[in-house]
């Protein structure tokens, strides 16, 4: 099996506060080849790294930077904008951006390219219009479709229109039909199409699927990252 890459999941999430500057560095810290993390826009229009749409009972829509600014998580960091979240990493961690609403889209997109990270950025989204943004606006640029059941039936159209580089794809949702989730990783590996598993925290899955990933996204980096070297063994 070729190797693949190991992307901490919103950071080192098993052991630090998700989608932080110390979550990022950490899981580079620990072995992950990069990370996977969001993009949302906050009232005044600036990218922040956040999963939810609102934090201690606000809506990110209705606050500003400054107003963000202010919340503190238990580890002591604020909510990261994206631009500080690429600055705290090194230049070779690859970067799964998940782009969580499509007005974040071509933000998210210029503050990469301004950074000079394109090459090692993944655009993802379950959000179709989101990634319609992005490719508008780069024909080249890698994006990567979070797929939900009922977009099935039309993804050879949509991989037809956008060209995915990935499709990342629930892990537990392919436990549920071991025969048809291998037939189907089997297609699209086949057309070309990376896949990219999440969020993958048991080893075991590593061998369930072997052969069938490009990528992994996971909590528990250290457990994933030793694993590896067995699987690839």
């Amino acid at each position: 099996m070729e190797n693949f890459l190991i992307l901490g999941h919103r950071g080192y999430r098993a052991k630090f506060v998700e989608n932080t500057i110390e979550a990022f560095q950490k899981a580079r810290e620990y072995g992950a080849d990069g990370i996977e993390f969001d993009s949302r826009l906050t009232k005044d229009g600036h990218v922040v790294v956040l999963h939810d749409d609102s934090i201690n009972n606000m809506k990110l829509r209705d606050l500003t930077l400054k107003e963000l600014g202010r919340i503190t998580f238990p580890n002591g960091q604020t909510v990261p904008t994206l631009e500080e979240s690429i600055k705290a990493l090194d230049r070779d961690a690859y970067l799964n951006l998940e782009i969580k609403e499509a007005e974040a889209a071509v933000s998210s997109y210029e503050i990469i390219n301004k950074m000079d990270a394109l090459d090692r950025t993944l655009f993802s989204s379950f959000n179709v219009d989101a990634l319609k943004k992005i490719r508008e606006v780069d024909k080249y640029v890698k994006i990567g479709f979070l797929l939900e059941y009922e977009t099935l039936n039309n993804l050879d159209q949509l991989h037809k229109e956008l060209s995915f580089y990935s499709l990342n794809l629930w892990i537990d949702a392919l436990k549920d039909n071991m025969n048809f989730s291998k037939n189907f990783l089997k297609k699209w590996k086949s057309k070309g199409v990376r896949i990219f598993l999440w969020t993958v925290n048991d080893p075991t899955d590593l061998y369930r699927f072997k052969g069938f990933y490009d990528g992994i996204i996971t909590d528990e980096v250290e457990l994933i990252v030793k694993e590896r070297e067995r699987v690839l063994s």
